[in-house]
């Protein structure tokens, strides 16, 4: 099998773009504020007109009601009719819990130890933390950070490429992951390499996708998201009857409850199904 083309000459460690400021994030903080503020507006309104405070508070009990109740109604639809809606709940679930739970200690002892000392294993160290927790801001800078002070790292190189694949600087992710395999080949498990063939793909470069992702199917086997990932760039490629067989195969039922990474691509991949029933 032919090995993937040479990896273009964009320099992973130059700077990396900034992290996208993520309006979903506040969404948590903004409930708080608004219920911590609510009494007091009710409080300050009552002051000068008790009776409009309880037309205020009434119509605010109103109209929750009716949106927990309409919310209620589309969580329950798409529970029941559309798959990929439960995987997604629990997959943000998870990603919520991980990013609250993970001790925050070691991250401020490592960026506190760095003003001291530099190296790469503590920028990496910094940028690992910061990526369970969702913090985009201090990723790519301390990842960046130590690609450049050990350019033999490659998980410093592969967390870097997560970042910039996040983000959407597909070149350079794509360089940033064919480095760590060329430093470690088959690193994270193969996860390396399937993410340099997805990064490939979304920047439109499918042959190379194509050949990378067979080559991953060849040496890592595959599972619910690899094949999930292959198909749509076969689909890209115009080759639906190959597409909707690697559907197939992220759509099958494992026996087993699955993580929720790999249940989110499972239930995209039975949806896909849908579209390509009959062309397997």
């Amino acid at each position: 099998m032919s090995e993937p083309p040479p990896a273009p000459a964009t320099n992973s460690t130059d700077a990396p773009p900034p992290a996208p400021f993520s309006w979903p994030a506040l969404l948590p903080l903004a409930a708080v504020w608004c219920c911590a503020v609510l009494p007091v507006l009710l409080y300050l309104i009552h002051l000068s007109d008790p009776v409009l405070a309880v037309e205020v508070a009434n119509t605010l009990c109103l109209w929750t009601g009716r949106a927990l109740l309409v919310g209620g109604a589309v969580t329950l639809v798409g529970l029941l009719a559309f798959p990929p809606f439960p995987a997604w709940v629990r997959r943000a679930v998870d990603r919520v819990r991980r990013s609250w739970t993970v001790d925050r200690g070691p991250m401020l002892q490592a960026l506190k130890d760095l003003e001291h000392f530099e190296t790469a294993q503590k920028h990496f160290e910094v940028a690992r933390l910061a990526w369970i927790r969702t913090d985009l801001q201090l990723v790519g800078p301390h990842a960046a950070r130590a690609v450049e002070l050990d350019p033999s790292m490659p998980q410093a190189h592969h967390l870097l490429g997560q970042f910039l694949l996040r983000v959407g600087a597909l070149p350079q992710a794509y360089q940033a992951f064919s480095n760590a395999e060329r430093l470690d080949p088959g690193h994270a498990f193969g996860e390396s390499l399937l993410l340099s063939a997805r990064a490939a793909a979304l920047a439109g470069r499918l042959d190379e996708a194509l050949c990378a992702y067979e080559q991953h199917a060849a040496s890592h086997g595959g599972g619910h998201r690899s094949h999930y990932f292959y198909g749509q760039a076969l689909a890209a490629a115009g080759r639906p009857a190959e597409a909707a067989r690697e559907f197939a195969l992220a759509a099958a039922d494992p026996g087993q409850r699955l993580p929720p990474e790999e249940a989110w691509y499972r239930a995209l991949a039975r949806v896909k199904r849908w579209r390509y029933r009959g062309q397997a």
